[in-house]
């Protein structure tokens, strides 16, 4: 006997297109559920599935989820954005900027990838009455997110950006490639205050995680974002608070995303 199922008002049965969301971990993923209810009210029947992946398996899955012809495309989160780029998939143009990718889809030879971080966390910020035209900023983390965000905000025309990251080659890498198309862009001690305070690492996710910036590095009226989903407010983002700055959530740059995420998908314009 064959039945359409539904849940919540959500279709799920034979013909249901199946995206898959990557990360190590993945408990912390919000975007299933939002994105599966967008593409249904757009009346496509698809649904976004969880899948826990270590990096080392990454070539192997997606050559095995090439295989599967109900698998449209995948959202690759932490840790996998800047790996997946590196392996061999086209890369569209913010992506191959970046060298990191967060979205993938299937064509016939393979896997053709994007990058939408940068886009989706400046339109948070935006929606939020954060200016980026001549700001200075101080970005903590120069992984996939870190690269697409850095290279957003200088389009957009922030004043400098300056960067700190554990990993001094990734940092050293993401400065250069902002000063070759003629940005200003330095090291950043993650303590001397920046109009913008980003964090783009996972530090926060877990309570005993130090926070990835110095306090000092907080000013009254000055802009503190981060763009992790849970917790909803981070420690960093807590205490900036606390000091008087305005609070950009995680949420803001994934909720941006989802519509170009479902055009990416099905249907979207190349770039």
């Amino acid at each position: 006997m064959e039945t359409n199922e539904s849940w919540d008002g959500l279709r799920l049965d034979g013909n249901t297109v199946v995206l898959g969301i990557i990360g190590d971990p993945i408990a912390q993923v919000k975007a299933p559920l939002p994105l599966t209810r967008l593409l249904q009210a757009r009346g496509i029947n698809a649904v976004l599935v969880p899948l826990h992946v270590q990096g080392g398996d990454l070539a192997g899955l997606l050559r095995a989820l090439h295989a599967v012809c109900n698998v449209a495309g995948i959202v690759v989160t932490v840790p996998h954005k800047q790996r997946v780029a590196g392996l061999p998939i086209e890369l569209l143009r913010a992506a191959r900027e970046a060298q990191a990718v967060n979205v993938i889809r299937r064509t016939t030879e393979g896997w053709q990838g994007d990058l939408l971080d940068g886009a989706g966390f400046l339109a948070g910020l935006v929606r939020n009455g954060f200016d980026v035209e001549g700001r200075s900023v101080g970005l903590v983390g120069a992984g996939g997110a870190g690269n697409a965000i850095a290279l957003a905000l200088a389009a957009a025309g922030a004043a400098s950006i300056d960067v700190h990251d554990v990993d001094d080659a990734k940092r050293a890498a993401l400065v250069e490639r902002l000063r070759a198309l003629g940005h200003v862009a330095g090291s950043w001690d993650a303590a001397s205050p920046r109009d913008l305070v980003v964090n783009a690492t996972p530090a926060g996710m877990k309570k005993s995680d130090p926070l990835p910036v110095a306090l000092s590095a907080i000013r009254p009226g000055h802009t503190v974002a981060d763009v992790i989903m849970e917790p909803a407010t981070t420690p960093l983002l807590a205490r900036g608070q606390e000091l008087g700055a305005r609070i950009v959530h995680g949420r803001h740059m994934m909720n941006e995303q989802l519509e170009a995420m479902a055009d990416f998908f099905f249907g979207g314009a190349l770039r």
